[in-house]
């Protein structure tokens, strides 16, 4: 069986039958072994996801960014969007530039490092 499936997952490539290219980050902070923030953020070609999972303020508070570097080593971040999420729950965005970064936290008074 194995093989079989194998064998068939080749041949669907072949046609073009593959699942898009998924990258995926996931933030989890704790404290004496207690979640403080977990967060998933799922990059793909069309969209983007960014699921709260567990939040000790019960929302997360994210900052997506386009930063760019001098050759000195000097980077400068052009925010894009800043926006939260309760816990629990999943946001899409879609029409984020390539090569954009996120950040998380728990607390909107907390900036992103």
């Amino acid at each position: 069986m194995r093989y079989l499936t194998t064998l068939l997952s080749c041949l669907l490539s072949l046609f073009g039958c593959q699942d898009k290219v998924t990258s995926t980050s996931i933030t989890r902070i704790s404290e004496r072994g207690i979640d403080q923030l977990f967060s998933r953020t799922s990059v793909r070609a069309e969209s983007t996801s960014f699921e709260c999972v567990r939040s000790a303020s019960g929302r997360c508070y994210y900052q997506v960014f386009k930063e760019t570097c001098d050759g000195q080593q000097r980077c400068e971040r052009g925010m894009l969007q800043a926006f939260d999420i309760r816990a629990g729950h999943t946001q899409k965005r879609e029409g984020l530039p390539q090569g954009f970064r996120t950040c998380v936290s728990s607390s909107a008074s907390v900036p992103c490092q």
